[in-house]
Formats: C-alpha cells, sequence, structure tokens
C-alpha cells in the first residue's frame, strides 16, 4: 500500500498548478479539504498544497520537507462564495498575504481569511 501515496492526487509533487488549484477551489466549496503552506524564503514562490484524505499535519511535514524550510501552516480549507476560508491547525505570520499574491499571481480570484482552530480570526 505505500505505493498509493505516488499514485495519488499529489502525483508525488506536491506544488499545484493553476488548473489543478481551480479544481480543488471547486471540491472545497462542498468539502473542506486538508492543506499545507510554506512560506518561501528570498525570491522562491511559496508552496500550497492540499489533499483530499493525507492529514494536515502529516501534509504539512511534507510540504516542509520538498520545500527546503522550517516553518510551515497547516489545517483544512473550504470556500464560501469568493472567500478562502483557512481554519489552521498551526500557523506561520503573515500567510493571508503571502497566499492571497500567490492566488492572484496564478489568476485565482479568491480573498484569504485565516482562522485558529477553535474559529477565531488570526
Amino acid at each position: 500500500m505505500a505505493e498509493d501515496d505516488e499514485s495519488g492526487d499529489d502525483g508525488g509533487e506536491l506544488r499545484l498548478d493553476r488548473g489543478s488549484l481551480k479544481k480543488f477551489v471547486k471540491l472545497a466549496r462542498s468539502k473542506g479539504l486538508t492543506f499545507a503552506f510554506c512560506p518561501a524564503a528570498g525570491k522562491d514562490e511559496p508552496l500550497f498544497a492540499i489533499h483530499r484524505r493525507k492529514k494536515p499535519d502529516m501534509l504539512g511535514k511534507m510540504a516542509r520537507k520538498e520545500a527546503e524550510q522550517t516553518k510551515y501552516a497547516c489545517g483544512t480549507m473550504t470556500v464560501e462564495g469568493k472567500v478562502l476560508v483557512l481554519a489552521c491547525d498551526r500557523q506561520v505570520p503573515g500567510m493571508d498575504k503571502k497566499l492571497a499574491k500567490m492566488l492572484r499571481q496564478m489568476k485565482v480570484p479568491l480573498e484569504v481569511r485565516v482562522t485558529g482552530p477553535e474559529g477565531e480570526e488570526a
């Protein structure tokens, strides 16, 4: 069953292209999905990974390893209208602005709202 991870949604690589991001956004309108976010160091692009079944912490650790960073955020995401709502188990500072900039560059017009694990605004 270890081979199942390679043939899953992420195809072994966690970075999303515009098409797969739009697919996940459409799916997140009806149910919550797990996400992981690693901010970029310097001029690099941040890593935003989404998965249907993996646990947030496990996905976060995988994203941190792929991005070769020490900080990461993880949790569940939903889409309400034109707002991407991230319920974070773990957060990084400035995540909402960095993610909003990345979404604008990918031409996915969503506002970003980050909440904590109990639903309070972060």
